[in-house]
């Protein structure tokens, strides 16, 4: 992992528990995707500068809690 990436949020889908809302995506597209079975998979683990608050909320409104968003370290 590189400094950077160390100073950045990380974000943990588990993917065997999203049930294909997508209201992850609605509320942080930037961050959260759907596959073609409309379950969330991430580009990126790190959230980019600047998204930290819009994808904690993406997060929180997970009904299947699937999603965790982790504060960097330090």
């Amino acid at each position: 992992m590189s400094e950077e990436n160390g100073k950045l949020h990380k974000v943990i889908v588990d993917r065997s528990r999203c049930c294909g809302y997508g209201l992850c995506a609605a509320i942080c597209p930037d961050v959260y995707k759907l596959d073609g079975d409309g379950i969330v998979y991430l580009e990126s683990e790190h959230v980019p500068p600047g998204l930290e608050e819009i994808a904690i909320e993406g997060a929180a409104a997970c009904p299947a809690e699937a999603i965790q968003v982790q504060a960097p370290a330090g």
